[in-house]
């Protein structure tokens, strides 16, 4: 290359523009076309995604590209907390996933409903904040070869991400970006369902989400201010947005990951009606979520090489492992009549209160629309020989009847029952070579007996909670199972028919050693047998947390974000 050639060359890459002809990996020019240059790109906007780009654009040097094929978060539905049952439902929103008929669970099909909005799943989500045990980052080190992602080392980008009610301490954070709050248990609900849970036996916490898991506890929120606390809201503040090194596409879908041999060099992308393809100088970073970063990386030519010919898919790295291990919490919940009208939600999902609700929400941020409702929780054992607790309690006061989001027309309040540690594995596939095929979602619910077993021991625990003296006040019919379901087969039989998904998808680009067959992932997350590669996101998981998986996926993103900078 001449003197004059380098020059150009550098000046084009300190400017982050430039026109050029890049080559797919199969040698075939891309149409020539006007296209950007960045240093990193980050692919998906979601919640690990936003901490990602948020991070790395500290750095004035870095020119960085934040990739989100929804729109920007900016909307009073994602801003409003209460608004969340509406939300999930909204295309404008999410990805309408279903999954596959269910072998196990007599074919039923599931909705899977993913962000698909600036803040992914963490501005669609439930708001409430659990960061797991801390047995299940051990376990990632010493049983899946995940060095370096012990408890004792993430620990410290928990606590970088957040600022919480309980201040800085050893286990908790002053100083982060996500506001992470105690709710005010304002329910007489909650405070009598805590007051059975002492009775029951258990433990009543004042943080699960520091060394001690199992007991009832508060339900801690992402919510600030009457707002969602997503990752959008907090790591992409309008200071940040304002950095001249970083560039927010939205509405933007990628389409493809290009690569130049074993180096991905740029990604394909649909924006504005046009197609144009933009190129990262050091690193792509893959934050599309349990779902759609096993589907990108399939529908470029990275996974099973048998598979995606099948599918029309031009093999370009085999890699068996990508859509494998892939897992979910399974939920069934107890439906309850409430014989205290107040203390459910349905009189506030009626006229005229529902619009004074969202009217005092609109005004001041205040009231009922300002919080979640999920108030209080549980970590509980199924089995005392257990070393850690294997499933969650949440109550909510209000029941949706069975298979609808409809309320009962009367008083109710439900507790579900979420399976936190699952022995189950599915897996994520492709239906066809184009971006618009769905992806086929299989998630092999009960297909362990042991989920079975443990789903039925932690239903007649939660029975147990619910008939203590603190709830009878409460506490009238049971309404789903009904008190005549009391045999293990009667048991199996409902959990079968309502099992459900807790929304909580993670696992298909399980990290670990190259070595290992079912691993897409290093310990540092750069994608085997790849170079300018990274997946970030809830599906490196090799074992899904037992808690909701919103805060691992935060800290994953942290931790990424650490990792590119100190390459």
């Amino acid at each position: 290359m001449s003197p004059a050639s380098k020059y150009l060359k550098a000046i084009g890459a300190a400017v982050s523009r430039g026109r050029r002809r890049i080559l797919s990996s199969e040698g075939n020019r891309v149409r020539s076309q006007e296209i950007r240059y960045f240093d990193y790109i980050v692919v998906g906007g979601g919640s690990a995604g936003c901490v990602i780009a948020s991070r790395l654009s500290e750095n004035p040097r870095n020119q960085v590209l934040l990739i989100e094929a929804g729109p920007d978060n900016r909307r009073w539905r994602v801003d409003m907390p209460a608004a969340v049952a509406d939300l999930v439902l909204d295309k404008r929103y999410t990805y309408q996933y279903r999954t596959a008929p269910e072998p196990y669970l007599a074919s039923k099909v599931i909705n899977q409903p993913r962000g698909r909005v600036l803040g992914g799943s963490s501005s669609i989500n439930g708001m409430v904040f659990t960061r797991g045990n801390p047995g299940d980052f051990d376990i990632w080190e010493s049983e899946y070869g995940c060095a370096g992602w012990a408890y004792k080392d993430v620990l410290a980008f928990f606590r970088k991400l957040e600022t919480s009610d309980f201040g800085e301490t050893e286990y908790r954070g002053g100083h982060g970006p996500m506001r992470i709050v105690v709710p005010k248990m304002r329910n007489p609900l909650n405070q009598a369902w805590m007051k059975a849970g002492k009775q029951a036996g258990y433990p009543l916490l004042r943080d699960s989400n520091s060394a001690t898991q199992e007991g009832f506890a508060p339900h801690e929120q992402n919510i600030v201010n009457g707002y969602r606390c997503s990752t959008a809201y907090a790591y992409l503040t309008p200071d940040v947005r304002l950095r001249p090194n970083l560039t927010i596409y939205t509405d933007s879908t990628v389409e493809k990951l290009v690569l130049v041999g074993k180096r991905v060099t740029a990604v394909e992308i649909r924006r504005l009606d046009r197609h144009e393809v933009v190129e990262a100088g050091r690193e792509i970073i893959l934050s599309g979520g349990a779902v759609n970063s096993p589907k990108l990386l399939m529908q470029s030519g990275i996974g099973n090489a048998e598979e995606l010919k099948q599918v029309g898919v031009t093999p370009i790295h085999h890699l068996p492992g990508v859509g494998e291990n892939f897992q979910d919490h399974p939920d069934v919940a107890i439906h309850m009549a409430c014989k205290v009208p107040s203390a459910s939600l349905l009189s506030a999902s009626r006229f005229p209160r529902k619009y004074l609700i969202g009217l005092k929400w609109f005004l001041c941020k205040r009231g009922f629309a300002a919080t979640n409702h999920y108030e209080a929780c549980a970590f509980l054992k199924s089995r005392p020989e257990l070393a850690e607790p294997n499933f969650k309690f949440e109550l909510f006061p209000a029941a949706m009847q069975p298979d609808s989001y409809e309320f009962y027309p009367q008083p109710t309040f439900q507790m579900n029952i979420g399976l936190m540690t699952v022995a189950s594995r599915g897996k994520v596939s492709i239906s066809g070579p184009r971006p618009s095929d769905p992806p086929v979602l299989l998630l092999n619910y009960l297909k362990d007996p042991i989920d079975l077993q443990s789903l039925r021991e932690a239903t007649r625990i939660a029975r147990r909670v619910l008939a203590q003296p603190a709830m009878s006040e409460y506490a009238g019919a049971e309404l789903d199972p009904g008190s005549d379901v009391q045999t293990d087969e009667e048991l199996d039989a409902w959990i079968r028919k309502r099992c459900t998904t807790a929304y909580h998808l993670a696992g298909s680009c399980r990290m670990g050693p190259a070595t290992h067959p079912d691993t897409v992932v290093g310990p540092d997350l750069r994608v085997h047998g790849l170079h300018g590669l990274r997946v970030a996101d809830a599906s490196v998981m090799p074992t899904i947390v037992s808690a909701n998986t919103n805060a691992t996926s935060i800290m994953i993103g942290e931790r990424a974000a650490d990792f590119i900078r100190t390459a």
